[in-house]
């Protein structure tokens, strides 16, 4: 896994070698399986702060925020460890009401990311089903609430080209603009949240070297990527547990108003809506993370790139009510 730069208030740099964890967190799970390492000045190495098995005391994590630092950071070769570990604890964390929501959100992710990449190169798709309901229903219950507010969940999220962090954003952000729409039904949200986290399930067979391509795709490449919403669809078909809804948030999630969209080009009033508001936060998170092929963009340029596609890619009301949250402070 590489380097990647999880933010909050004040952003984490990027350190080749090693993956930040926010302290706030740390300060609730106790002792890790890993070495923590701290970073106390920008172009500086991280200096080892606390060995494996060993709790942060009180007085260190005083120390920690007094040096203004809000992340400590694991080896990349253990941070797969380190997220096993936290998933076991997730239930427990998630409930920690000493934690803001948001940074119960960065735990999720953190917690995931190894379960995430282990079940889905399974050859059958059961495993990961699975995760993804827990996991909608775990950040459904976080929130679906008016006290989140989207632009904060997005300074906290992580935002670079791991498909669990990507899943993750997609299915918290997607529940933010559902709330925002008037969707207050518990169960509904929960089936958002578990929709859009299987989003794009179809594409777990598909070559990261084709997913990853920096230069254009060939004919058959873009087709092999085309078809993804369709495979998995097929995939998630007969499972009885999932409504008519979650199952077009991922058939449907790249269809677009004008018809011009894929795997099928329908039109606007054919798409359901859970998949079109889907289809506005899918874009922003991939818009706004750092990919190989391109940099990211600014939350103001994204927004502005949603805006001059509503109405032709996106629905206009949708669109629109995205924008408005995120500019909410």
């Amino acid at each position: 896994m590489s380097a990647t730069t999880a933010r909050n208030t004040g952003e984490a740099a990027v350190v080749t070698g090693y993956e930040p964890v926010q302290i706030e967190l740390l300060a609730c799970t106790g002792a890790t399986g890993v070495d923590l390492f701290a970073r106390y000045a920008p172009r500086t190495p991280p200096m080892l702060f606390c060995r494996a098995g060993h709790p942060i005391t009180p007085e260190q994590f005083l120390e920690l925020r007094e040096a203004g630092l809000q992340h400590l950071f694991v080896r990349t070769g253990e941070f797969n460890q380190f997220s096993t570990q936290l998933f076991e604890s997730l239930d427990s964390v998630i409930q920690e009401e000493t934690l803001p929501r948001t940074q119960r959100f960065a735990a999720v992710q953190l917690a995931v990311a190894s379960e995430v990449d282990r079940t889905l190169r399974l050859i059958q798709c059961e495993a990961f089903v699975s995760l993804a309901e827990r996991i909608g229903h775990n950040l459904s219950a976080l929130l679906a609430s008016s006290e989140v507010v989207p632009i904060e969940l997005f300074h906290i999220a992580r935002h670079d080209a791991h498909t669990f962090t990507h899943v993750t954003n997609v299915a918290g952000y997607s529940l933010l603009l559902a709330t925002q729409l008037g969707i207050n039904n518990e169960n509904e949200l929960k089936q958002i949240a578990t929709g859009a986290m299987l989003h794009d399930i179809g594409k777990r067979l598909i070559s990261a070297r084709i997913l990853e391509k920096s230069s254009r795709l060939s004919n058959a490449e873009r087709e092999l990527v085309e078809f993804h919403p369709q495979r998995g669809f097929e995939e998630l078909v007969d499972h009885r547990e999932f409504e008519f809804g979650q199952l077009m948030m991922v058939y449907q999630h790249h269809e677009h108003i004008d018809g011009n969209g894929y795997p099928v080009g329908i039109l606007g009033d054919e798409i359901h809506p859970w998949a079109k508001l889907l289809a506005v936060v899918d874009v922003f998170d991939a818009i706004t993370g750092k990919r190989p092929y391109r940099k990211p963009l600014a939350v103001s340029a994204a927004l502005e790139c949603l805006r001059e596609k509503a109405g032709s890619h996106f629905d206009r009301e949708i669109t629109e009510c995205w924008i408005t949250a995120m500019k909410q402070t």
